[in-house]
């Protein structure tokens, strides 16, 4: 059976109906932008009722109002059996002022965001040498986190999708003339906005770094021990 990212709906904050229109655009996001750029198959991104809906083997994606631990913007991780489970927070983006389907800060570019770095790194665990010491975090949202992107969906309009770096961003010796993202906000490898996060492994260490604009509410979030950058902090012989 072909991989299926499956999306449901937990929220009090988003109508079921508000979550089928993002899940369309994240669909729309991954055959026509994030697929090509990172030479995969597309995988599709369906809408469910709830898990028991899922096709068996899918990667499930909840969106629910709150983290159960320290208000964690959105996460994924295995269970036993490599299965992939994530999860979707929609209050900390609307309390802070974000928007269910428009703008930066938005539940469908948090949405967004974790279908791409679930696409491209399900696992959680593949990084990439700078070739200074250093090795980055295949996260392909975090480094322009702050950025996004409309999506045309047939019957709604647009709707706002993260930003996300290429290939070229974990290539050290990539040059001039690259593409590093989607919207172009970067020029080099490892750069990030200044509304950008990177994990770095420094001397079998992991660090966190952050850009000058990067928000303190979600920083809290990317502390949270639910949230996907602290399974790359844990200790990797409990992966």
């Amino acid at each position: 059976m072909s991989q299926v990212i499956t999306v449901v709906n937990k929220s009090t904050r988003v109508t079921d109906d508000d979550v089928k229109t993002m899940t369309r655009a994240c669909a729309t996001q991954v055959q026509r932008d994030a697929a090509p750029a990172w030479g995969k198959a597309p995988i599709p991104v369906v809408y469910a009722a709830s898990e028991a809906e899922a096709p068996p083997g899918a990667w499930v994606i909840a969106v629910l109002d709150d983290s159960d631990q320290a208000g964690a913007l959105g996460w994924h991780t295995e269970s036993e059996g490599n299965l992939i489970f994530g999860r979707v927070f929609a209050a900390p983006v609307l309390d802070h002022g974000g928007r269910v389907l428009s703008g930066e800060l938005s539940v469908s570019a948090v949405l967004s965001h974790e279908v791409l770095e679930t696409l491209v790194d399900e696992h959680v665990n593949l990084w990439a040498d700078d070739l200074n010491g250093s090795a980055y975090a295949y996260e392909v949202g975090d480094p322009v986190e702050s950025d996004s992107y409309e999506v045309d969906v047939t019957g709604v309009g647009p709707v706002a999708v993260s930003n996300f770096v290429y290939p070229a961003w974990f290539d050290p010796q990539a040059g001039g003339g690259r593409k590093f993202d989607q919207m172009g906000k970067v020029t080099a490898p490892f750069q990030m906005t200044k509304g950008g996060y990177v994990v770095i492994r420094r001397e079998g260490k992991e660090e966190q770094h952050f850009g000058d604009r990067y928000p303190e509410w979600k920083k809290t979030a990317k502390l949270a021990d639910t949230s996907r950058s602290q399974r790359r902090l844990a200790p990797r012989t409990a992966r």
